[in-house]
């Protein structure tokens, strides 16, 4: 069986492609397809609320190749989830219809905590009994949390802070202010929190740091560093230091800093970064419930 998951972030859009192992295989998956273009919506959508005639037409293109791939991979299920950008865009469901009408891909346009709820079902797997976790997403236009403690989820929570948003000036103080009572609270006497990251780029940021270790972990001060570092390069020292593309190497340090923000207000000092984690995944590991049988 072949299962396939299309992420319309606020930076880029993503889809993968896998094949599912036979019982008794070690790994669920095996990839077969994955492709990442930045056509970054949010610049448009926390801007002035609409998504331009340029990308509009972009992002057209994008789904008419990510159909092409459906079809050409024999792909059995697929899920088509956007998120903060399509949200806030007012003609975001205009453009998810006309994807339907052209192409007969089905998208759905999904809310904060369904993002939130597809996100952890990527990494429920990994929580240990009698320890506690703060998961942290942090997207192009919303970061999503949960808290879980002994295997079980505590309270979860999106907010309207991003890295595209942030750039873009469309971050309150107000924002800021909440996020940080919300994470001060709810994880007031918690010991020993751990964080699990699940975005691109702090994924990108820990295998920079530990390229060869399989559960990537850091910890707050290796974070700290790394972004007191990257944040007085230009972007094409980042680029060429680092091998990163253009749409990455420019966010890169807001995304560190967001994150450090939540780790100090947290209190946390270890920060997990598993593989095979975040909103696609999660799409895959939800099909994959739905349609495999043995």
């Amino acid at each position: 069986m072949k299962l396939a998951a299309i992420d319309i972030g606020s930076n880029a859009v993503r889809l993968q492609i896998v094949k599912v192992n036979e019982s008794g295989s070690a790994e669920r998956f095996k990839k077969l397809e994955f492709v990442r273009i930045p056509i970054r919506l949010g610049d448009d959508a926390f801007k002035e609320q609409w998504i331009s005639k340029e990308k509009r037409k972009l992002f057209m293109l994008a789904m008419t190749s990510f159909d092409a791939l459906l079809r050409a991979f024999e792909v059995d299920h697929y899920m088509a989830c956007a998120t903060s950008a399509m949200r806030e865009a007012k003609n975001g469901k205009k453009i998810i219809k006309k994807v339907s009408d052209e192409l007969g891909l089905n998208i759905h346009i999904i809310s904060g905590k369904n993002e939130s709820e597809l996100i952890l079902a990527s990494i429920l797997h990994l929580f240990e009994p009698n320890k506690n976790y703060l998961t942290i997403d942090v997207g192009g236009g919303s970061t999503e949390m949960t808290i879980i403690s002994n295997q079980k989820i505590i309270n979860s929570v999106s907010f309207d802070i991003g890295t595209v948003r942030l750039m873009d000036g469309a971050v309150s103080e107000k924002t800021w202010q909440t996020i940080e009572h919300w994470v001060q609270h709810k994880t007031a006497g918690l010991t020993d929190l751990e964080a699990v990251v699940t975005s691109g780029t702090i994924n990108k940021i820990l295998g920079l740091l530990h390229p060869d270790q399989l559960l990537k972990s850091i910890t707050r001060k290796e974070l700290k560093d790394f972004h007191r570092k990257v944040s007085k390069m230009s972007l094409q020292e980042r680029v060429e230091k680092y091998k990163l593309n253009m749409d990455r190497a420019d966010i890169i340090d807001v995304s560190a800093d967001i994150y450090l923000r939540i780790l100090n207000w947290a209190n946390i000092n270890t920060i997990l970064s598993p593989d095979n984690s975040g909103l696609k995944d999660g799409m895959l590991q939800v099909l994959f419930k739905k349609f495999y049988t043995k």
